[in-house]
């Protein structure tokens, strides 16, 4: 054997246990990241909650990604940014019916808890804070009014639908966009699938201007917040 052949031979083994080594630290380094990612999408129904509120639920949605920052087996956090529905909808015989939308940018910061339950499963259980800037959505209001006719009354409907957020002055609905609260949730993983179930509640007032009308009308108050629960289903990268 010339030296030609041992020199081939001896990269060609140089090279090949290179590409083992970096496989293996590229496998070490890959299971031992405490970050990962994960993408979802849910729906579920939203409302107001707060003193004199009494409207009805209605259809919401979410669509989101986020980070799982974890620190340990059992301790992970977990910031997400979700474009999200809220808002409400109500009805009153004889006066007429509303039906607000508001889309959300929204900000939650959720400290989460994982329990494991077989080798590739377990649930997730996450609570903390959320901020929220209102981006748009439409508010959609139906007035009934009696007219008297030959016949008797007949009732007619005023159709009115607003901007949900901005001021009243520009003829808007006058909703604050600032938004802030809590959220809880619990997930269940199987591998890189996600299903879970979340619910937020509101802290911040959405429209001061709804409370002053209440009080025109002879409310001694009104504080309307958002509430709404989602059933979500994602993917973790």
């Amino acid at each position: 054997m010339n030296m030609n052949n041992l020199f081939l031979r001896g990269t060609k083994f140089v090279v090949f246990s290179v590409c083992v080594v970096m496989m293996v630290l590229g496998k070490q380094v890959q299971a031992q990241s405490p970050v990962s990612f994960q993408a979802k999408a849910g729906v579920g129904i939203t409302s107001f909650w707060g003193k004199n509120t009494d409207g009805k639920a209605k259809f919401a949605y979410k669509v989101g990604a986020g980070m799982d920052y974890a620190f340990n087996k059992v301790w992970s956090l977990q910031p997400s940014l979700n474009f999200v529905s809220k808002g409400y909808k109500e009805k009153e015989a004889g006066i007429g019916k509303a039906s607000m939308n508001e889309l959300y940018l929204e900000l939650p910061v959720m400290v989460a808890a994982r329990l494991n339950l077989a080798k590739n499963s377990g649930l997730v259980l996450s609570a903390g804070p959320y901020v929220a800037y209102g981006v748009g959505g439409k508010t959609s209001v139906v007035v009934e009014k009696k007219i008297p006719t030959i016949v008797g009354f007949e009732t007619v409907e005023d159709k009115y639908k607003l901007d949900t957020f901005g001021h009243i002055n520009d003829g808007k609905m006058g909703n604050r966009r600032f938004d802030a609260g809590i959220g809880l949730g619990i997930t269940y993983e199987n591998r890189n699938i996600i299903i879970g179930l979340e619910s937020q509640l509101g802290l911040v007032n959405v429209n001061d201007k709804l409370k002053e009308v209440a009080e025109l009308t002879g409310l001694d108050d009104f504080a309307a917040k958002n509430i709404s629960a989602f059933v979500t289903i994602g993917y973790k990268f």
